[in-house]
């Protein structure tokens, strides 16, 4: 094996790396605030305009509602951000800070928002609206 050509293969890829991460390239999407879940909301069913907000903390994932009561969650895909209308039947529950939502679409996953305060109100607020699926499980203090 000649030693040089691995140093400069390696060197090539450790050059290669610092470049893809200079350009910002691989690093996970965030939702910035609740205007940028908006514009995402928006981007992906033209027309929802949403009333209310909460951005999971970490950036993650967002709950929205608009004017109709009708609820969507957005969560990171990759480099990019999915989105869903949360209708029946699906499952909510709250464990603490965090809201746990389930739309029963294995293509979409289970998304757990970290919305601190505001967690118990988004979940009460999901079974209350007349969407009979959800239920609110293991809630604690």
């Amino acid at each position: 094996m000649n030693w040089l050509v691995f140093a400069g293969s390696l060197a090539a890829v450790l050059a290669m790396t610092l470049v893809a991460r200079l350009l910002g390239l691989g690093a996970a999407p965030r939702i910035a605030d609740a205007d940028h879940a908006r514009r995402l909301a928006d981007e992906a069913w033209c027309g929802f305009r949403a009333t209310a907000v909460a951005v999971d903390r970490d950036g993650r994932a967002a709950l929205l509602r608009n004017a109709a009561n009708r609820h969507m969650v957005i969560r990171a895909h990759g480099n990019h951000f999915v989105s869903r209308f949360i209708d029946p039947p699906f499952h909510a529950s709250l464990d603490r800070q965090s809201l746990t939502v389930s739309l029963g679409e294995a293509m979409f996953g289970t998304v757990t928002l970290d919305l601190g305060d505001e967690a118990t109100a988004w979940a009460t607020e999901l079974v209350s609206t007349g969407q009979t699926g959800g239920r609110r499980d293991a809630q604690s203090a």
